[in-house]
């Protein structure tokens, strides 16, 4: 090479240019595995995370309940749930009054809407706590719900005395991720029957 020609020559360049465009074309493909293996992480998570919450919430809920309440209205594609609980809103007062009878203080309602995906729950107190309430469930009222999890798309409830089963799963929203849970409980009244006492 004369030593006066700074700079590359036009097969230097082609050469270059190849060996960029070859490497260019291996990595690519190897960077869109890795970004859809990291979205379908992520939209797993989302799933399992809303089975999770799901499932604990109604599992604490369902162990302070009254089984002979459980109330499973079905509407063309909805699902509510309805129970007495023991535990008061605020959760501090004592389960028991002065008689030693349980004292039921609230209505716990899950309300299933396929058309949103969602399963929403929300508390009504009783208007005076009993050891026998003799109010009726509540109808569903939208106002004062919170969301407990979404992408729900399906939610199966069986229920015996004593104990409720019930099968969720949930999907994200572009379908890549599934989790799905079977909650089976008996509350904690009826736990005590079972330790041979």
């Amino acid at each position: 090479m004369n030593p006066r020609f700074r700079g590359f020559t036009l097969a230097e360049t082609i050469v270059a240019a190849s060996l960029f465009l070859l490497l260019l074309g291996f990595f690519v493909p190897i960077m869109r595995i890795c970004w859809q293996a990291w979205q379908r992480s992520g939209n797993l998570q989302t799933a399992q995370r809303d089975t999770l919450a799901l499932s604990f919430r109604l599992r604490r809920d369902f162990a302070a309940s009254r089984p002979e309440s459980l109330a499973v209205q079905r509407g063309s594609d909805t699902v509510l749930l309805s129970f007495l609980s023991y535990e008061s809103v605020q959760g501090t007062e004592t389960m028991w009054n002065e008689n030693g009878e349980v004292l039921w203080r609230k209505w716990n309602q899950y309300f299933y809407e396929p058309a949103k995906h969602s399963v929403r729950r929300r508390e009504v107190p009783l208007a005076t706590p009993s050891s026998e309430p003799t109010e009726p469930a509540p109808a569903w009222d939208a106002d004062e719900t919170s969301l407990v999890a979404g992408h729900v798309s399906q939610f199966q409830v069986s229920s015996r005395t004593g104990d409720i089963k019930l099968k969720v799963t949930i999907v994200t929203q572009d379908d890549t991720a599934t989790s799905s849970t079977q909650v089976s409980v008996l509350p904690n009244l009826y736990a005590l029957d079972t330790v041979g006492y």
